[in-house]
């Protein structure tokens, strides 16, 4: 299983604003951690909709954490990112295009182990992997 490039850069930018002592505009993000621009405001949009950044506009404004990073799992950034975890497309909404899906077996097992694996990963608390890393 592999995470999008969205779900890494989210973690990416959550850990810049964790650190931050100020907001910080989205061109000193995408200076500090290589990511586009467009990424960025792409990535923010969805962060700040789902309310775990926030930002201000003017001078000295720019990009903060809403939530600590304590309350931030890998998962829910797994969920908004990557829609969840999908071992298969027979865990996902393709899984309907399937012409074997009404007798096949092997479904119900993929999307068991889908779901164990996004439990794990919610258990996944950021400022743990924060901690252990990066201090």
């Amino acid at each position: 299983m592999k995470l999008s490039s969205n779900t890494r850069y989210a973690v990416r930018l959550l850990f810049e604003l964790r650190g931050a002592t100020a907001p910080l505009s989205m061109s000193a993000l995408a200076d500090k951690t290589g990511i586009t621009l467009r990424a960025i405001e792409n990535i923010q949009s969805v962060l700040r909709e789902n309310g775990l950044t926030s930002g201000t506009i003017g001078p000295g404004g720019g990009l903060k954490l809403a939530v600590p990073l304590e309350k931030i799992s890998l998962g829910r950034l797994v969920r908004l990112f990557d829609n969840g975890v999908e071992l298969t497309v027979c865990c996902g909404e393709k899984s309907n295009e399937c012409p074997n899906r009404p007798k096949c077996a092997n479904r119900a097992a993929w999307d068991d182990i889908s779901a164990i694996v996004q439990e794990h990963l919610d258990q996944v608390v950021l400022d743990q992997v924060y901690q252990k890393y990066f201090l």
